[in-house]
């Protein structure tokens, strides 16, 4: 008995010895694979404690915590929600009809909320006029209104509060939004008709101290013609625009017309218009309210400013002019602006100062919405009336 326990001493030393060898070639029992050495140290193990091997890939859980530590949430982002501004509508009862834009919004709301600028719903109406046929006398078209007509007209706009601007108050305002009367309105007549101004508006002129624009037919007229126009605008009463240099039945600009003709159309006018007036032109009033794509680029490149075809479409207001099908097409607004007719002025002034109205409303309405998308998105621009103060553009 006291052999075999000498015996597995013996063995047991043996095995003991065997692992101890081992274990100093860094290989384990039953297994020729090295042990990683870039794990996690072991300290304080029995040599024969079963501890298992980690690799370089094997998953190391994490030593819990006894308190989790707790991020804080990421901060939400400041930027402004976007907001679509709405547009001021008006039911001209004619699907052809629209109200057409022609400036960046940021412009558009720096010259609508500027400082010195005309007050919302600010508008202008534009009248054309070809005859006046005296008291008792039949009118012999639609392009003429009679006498009494015509003084009612003038009466009634003086009445509601109206007053005449030029040409280059017209620009102007179109384009910057410049200061206007409220109620303005832009009378023009139409051809070589000087009889007509010394007969019938020059009363109205002087009374009201109101302009009249001359849309003229400058390549046919006479020095006599000029002289009398000298002396008829001795108070300054009299806006020269171009209306053609010939202004005939070869010259009408259509998609037929010769580029030499159309040129000559709106370039002629200019020379003439600045030595009888010591300026240039800023209106081209297409010759039978004619125009095309063509022409109305070739005005442009003429250096016209806005042009008028005879559409009755709307009134004027800024970055608003009412179009029709005809004259969207070209796509610049300013060039095809519309006019009334004389023969219906009473109406259409009227309904403007309706149109003016609502505006009124509506921007007043709006107001919180636009100044707050001009502070959000317009900062290269300057602050607005209202937002000198308190508000970080930055």
């Amino acid at each position: 008995m006291k052999s075999r326990v000498v015996f597995h001493k013996i063995i047991f030393s043996i095995l003991l010895l065997i692992i101890v060898g081992l274990s100093a070639c860094n290989i384990l029992p039953g297994k020729n694979i090295p042990i990683v050495q870039d794990v996690v140290p072991i300290t304080n193990t029995p040599l024969y404690s079963a501890t298992p091997v980690i690799s370089k890939t094997a998953f190391i859980p994490p030593t819990p915590t006894e308190t989790p530590t707790i991020l804080p949430s990421p901060t939400p982002s400041l930027t402004p929600t976007k907001i679509v501004l709405s547009s001021f509508e008006y039911n001209f009862k004619s699907t052809e009809i629209s109200p057409h834009t022609y400036q960046d919004t940021c412009e558009y709301l720096s010259n609508r909320w500027g400082i010195g600028k005309s007050e919302p719903g600010t508008i202008i109406v534009p009248i054309m006029y070809h005859s006046i046929r005296q008291s008792g006398r039949e009118l012999q078209d639609n392009m003429q209104v009679s006498q009494e007509y015509f003084e009612y007209t003038m009466g009634y706009a003086k009445k509601m509060g109206f007053e005449t601007i030029t040409t280059r108050e017209l620009v102007d305002f179109l384009y910057n939004n410049d200061p206007i009367p409220p109620l303005s309105m832009i009378l023009i007549i139409d051809d070589r008709r000087l009889g007509v101004v010394k007969d019938h508006f020059m009363k109205y002129l002087d009374e009201n101290d109101w302009t009249l624009t001359l849309a003229y037919i400058t390549g046919i007229a006479s020095e006599n013609e000029w002289n009398e126009f000298a002396r008829l605008n001795v108070n300054n009463q009299l806006d020269l625009q171009a209306h053609g240099f010939l202004h005939n039945g070869e010259t009408y600009i259509t998609e037929y017309t010769s580029i030499e003709v159309i040129e000559q159309e709106l370039y002629n006018p200019i020379p003439v218009i600045e030595e009888q007036t010591g300026r240039r032109p800023q209106a081209f009033i297409w010759p039978g309210g004619n125009f095309t794509m063509d022409s109305v680029q070739m005005a442009r490149e003429a250096g016209y400013e806005v042009g008028f075809t005879v559409y009755s479409r709307g009134p004027l207001m800024y970055n608003w002019i009412p179009l029709g099908d005809t004259e969207s097409i070209v796509n610049d607004p300013l060039m095809v602006l519309p006019r009334f007719w004389s023969n219906t002025a009473t109406l259409y002034l009227q309904r403007a100062a309706e149109i003016s109205a609502e505006a009124k409303k509506f921007a007043n309405k709006n107001k919180e919405n636009e100044y707050f998308w001009y502070q959000n998105y317009c900062l290269e621009y300057p602050p607005l009336a209202e937002d000198n103060e308190g508000v970080d553009r930055e």
